[in-house]
């Protein structure tokens, strides 16, 4: 078994870099550790099912049991969850002190997201599973405040709460209310990889009864953005507890996912120009007029890989990203665009030098009647510019800048245009699962018009908004 576990750490250490590791889910349903829940809750959106196998072995006998979870993120601060204690229905629950099922839900109510340190408050509705008449299907309430404190690659949790018994109808035995209280470190080596040791003990839950205290150690592998394993071991360290435990188990998550990939701050030089000259041609859509009543139309935009990119511009332009450009996604959950938080404050980041790789232009019609939310017609359009980059097989990141025409003030346009740009990228990211680490967004108003804004077309044109797919290079 150790050697088992030490093969898994070396392989999980040397495998590829990941971005940062988000909420996961535990046999019990509420995300955190291997067992011990965190204040960190699923991304809204997320839905998560997992399943476990957990052995365990006591003066007694052994008992194997397979749990299974789901766990709904309802917003970025609130999750629902819910488990079954025993899918091979052998009896096992009681001997592996895993027998019940739940209902709950947790709310974290201090700290964002991306905040060191946050409060939780969790409340569940249990029903006990048991082959014993007089304990099966006794209702359990149970509440706990779970603080979680991450500055980095290292976290500490703590959890305390009570358990609250009913009283067996058929049974002389009376059982006592419990407190618990449990909690755990992690350490990332890398973002693939967490390693958790954990501990938990409850109460004499019958009086005069041992109480229960257990430890567990092991690790979570992010296998992709939508698949964690879950491997550990541990031991009792009293008469209420198993000697040993060992649980392996799987979740996997559809929505935004676990966690996303970064882009690497520098990467080797590039030189665009060839690659982009030696692309498939572009193909112009010439219109031939059939008869003199037909007015003569002009040629029609060309069109590469999609009707929304556009050529790019040969040489090659350069674009710089500041740290403020960088998008900020609120902690709320809503992402209607009174609640847009926009672009990130100015840190000590550097700022990236990038090339401009591919280029999307999107027209007016992409925002409806408030001029910045998008319409049906601009997430269509998104989601489809969104399907192409996936496809993309180089590390990039985006830039989306908005454009208005000259009507209005200098004020109201650089606002406006702004707006469109953190509505556009924040559906890029709420619903279309990319990294807003990734993401910037820029408003330049009316400075950089396409065409005249003297004539209704010219204004139409220059109320745009563009993407950019750019390349970071290196720094000479």
């Amino acid at each position: 078994m150790k050697k088992s576990l030490l093969i898994i750490l070396a392989w999980g250490l040397v495998l590829t870099w990941a971005g940062g590791v988000s909420a996961v889910p535990t046999p019990y349903g509420d995300s955190g550790l291997l067992t011990q829940p965190t204040a960190e809750t699923l991304n809204a959106g997320n839905i998560c099912l997992g399943i476990w196998a957990d052995h365990a072995a006591a003066d007694s006998g052994d008992s194997t049991t397979l749990p299974v979870s789901l766990t709904l993120g309802l917003g970025s601060f609130l999750e629902a969850y819910g488990s079954y204690p025993n899918l091979l229905f052998n009896g096992d629950e009681d001997q592996g002190s895993r027998g019940f099922a739940n209902i709950g839900m947790k709310l974290r109510f201090i700290g964002r997201r991306s905040a060191p340190f946050k409060l939780a408050v969790d409340g569940q509705a249990r029903k006990t599973v048991s082959d014993d008449p007089s304990v099966d299907g006794l209702n359990i309430l149970s509440t706990r405040l779970i603080a979680s404190l991450k500055p980095g690659r290292f976290g500490i949790h703590l959890n305390g709460g009570v358990v609250f018994n009913e009283q067996p109808s058929a049974s002389l035995t009376q059982l006592e209310d419990q407190y618990v209280l449990g909690g755990g470190i992690e350490f990332s080596p890398t973002a693939r990889l967490r390693l958790v040791i954990e501990g938990e003990a409850l109460t004499e839950k019958v009086k005069g009864a041992p109480d229960a205290r257990e430890a567990l150690a092991g690790l979570q592998y992010f296998i992709s953005p939508h698949l964690t394993l879950n491997a550990g071991g541990g031991m009792g360290f009293s008469d209420g507890s198993p000697d040993w435990r060992v649980l392996v188990g799987f979740s996997t998550c559809q929505g935004i996912g676990t966690y996303q990939k970064p882009i690497p701050k520098i990467v080797e030089a590039v030189d665009l120009t060839a690659e982009i000259e030696a692309r498939e041609p572009v193909r112009v859509v010439r219109v031939k007029t059939l008869t003199p009543l037909i007015a003569t139309q002009p040629p029609l935009i060309p069109v590469s890989m999609s009707k929304l990119e556009v050529p790019v511009d040969i040489p090659v332009a350069e674009v710089i990203l500041t740290p403020e450009e960088r998008l900020v996604i609120p902690d709320n959950g809503l992402h209607q665009p009174a609640e847009i938080a926009g672009p990130g404050p100015e840190t000590a980041e550097e700022s990236i030098r990038t090339v401009v790789y591919r280029k999307f232009r999107l027209s007016e019609l992409t925002y409806g009647y408030d001029q910045w939310s998008l319409s049906e017609e601009g997430k269509r359009a998104i989601s489809e510019v969104a399907e192409q980059l996936r496809r993309e097989n180089k590390w990039f990141v985006i830039r989306i800048d908005g454009h208005t025409d000259s009507i209005a003030s200098d004020t109201y346009n650089e606002k406006l245009s702004l707006k469109r740009a953190i509505s556009l990228g924040t559906y890029l990211v709420v619903h279309n699962g990319f990294d807003p680490s990734r993401v910037f967004v820029k408003g330049f108003g009316e400075r950089k018009p396409m065409s005249s804004n003297a004539t209704p077309e010219g204004r139409i044109a220059n109320r745009r908004v563009e993407v950019l797919i750019l390349l970071p290079v290196e720094e000479p």
